[in-house]
């Protein structure tokens, strides 16, 4: 994701990142929305989900902040005095308004500043294996470990490419270009399994980890779930389009656009449209 340079405080990076979506303004409102059904059906509506509390004079990172909507909704929960900050590599998609105790500043997760080293209580980092290859990870859990406090903790909320289940023809046709698109990045297409073990390796403990299938055909909002689910995971094929097409995984845009348009005619039955999503915390040793 970044170029591998030594720390910097000066806040002036060169990043090379593998990143398939698009840093455009417009991104903005599907990220929101994201974010949010995120919190709400996954999360269960909890905007810290590590099991730990935040008092004045904390510090929370929020690595690939994207919009910072996390963020902005963290500061409606915690006190003025925790200070917030979000880094990301660009920072067209981020909301301009934001409280006084929130800081945005541009950094890859690859590469943070040496004066941050031990300063957080908390990092919340989600959905950034579009943009890391198997090598930038290890950097990066390394680099979160580096700026927690002793005792503090990270929560992570990913996922890769679906291809345990396919909802018909057309899923299968474009997860199987998104496949081909990750390794053509060089990234990671069993974060599902190998997570856990990444985070350990760079020496975190307590490693929690839960594999969440949406939309739960047991749930008692099924019909909402199933709605969010669908939105939330079609928008984001149709923002891989440029990616795909560029990487000529698809002959046309006629071509990708009749393959997401029967994807979505696919998912419309709950049962058809299960995808997974991995969730895991983990702490730095308190010592």
């Amino acid at each position: 994701m970044a170029e591998n340079a030594p720390h910097s405080d000066s806040g002036e990076h060169s990043f090379v990142s593998p990143y398939i979506l698009s840093f455009k303004e417009e991104e903005r409102e599907r990220l929101d929305m994201q974010s949010r059904y995120v919190t709400k059906f996954i999360y269960g509506g909890k905007i810290i989900n590590a099991p730990t509390t935040l008092d004045p004079g904390d510090e929370v990172l929020e690595s690939a902040t994207g919009t910072g909507i996390w963020l902005l909704d963290l500061a409606r929960e915690v006190h003025p005095d925790v200070s917030l900050t979000g880094i990301d590599i660009n920072q067209l998609r981020l909301h301009t308004q934001h409280p006084k105790n929130v800081t945005f500043a541009i950094h890859s997760v690859t590469n943070l500043p040496d004066s941050w080293s031990d300063k957080f209580k908390l990092a919340n980092q989600r959905l950034v294996n579009n943009a890391l290859t198997s090598k930038d990870w290890g950097m990066a859990l390394s680099e979160l470990y580096r700026v927690l406090k002793p005792g503090g903790w990270v929560q992570l909320l990913d996922t890769n490419p679906e291809t345990t289940s396919y909802s018909g023809p057309n899923m299968k046709r474009l997860m199987d270009a998104l496949v081909a698109l990750y390794v053509n990045k060089g990234l990671v297409l069993d974060l599902h399994e190998t997570l856990d073990r990444r985070l350990e390796h760079a020496g975190f403990v307590n490693v929690q980890k839960q594999t969440v299938v949406l939309p739960r055909l047991d749930s008692p909002d099924l019909d909402l779930e199933h709605e969010g689910h669908k939105k939330v995971c079609i928008t984001y094929v149709a923002a891989l389009k440029q990616s795909l097409l560029a990487a000529g995984l698809f002959e046309s845009e006629g071509e990708f656009d009749l393959a997401l348009e029967g994807m979505d005619k696919e998912w419309d039955i709950p049962s058809q449209c299960l995808w997974r999503w991995i969730v895991v915390y983990a702490q730095k040793p308190n010592v």
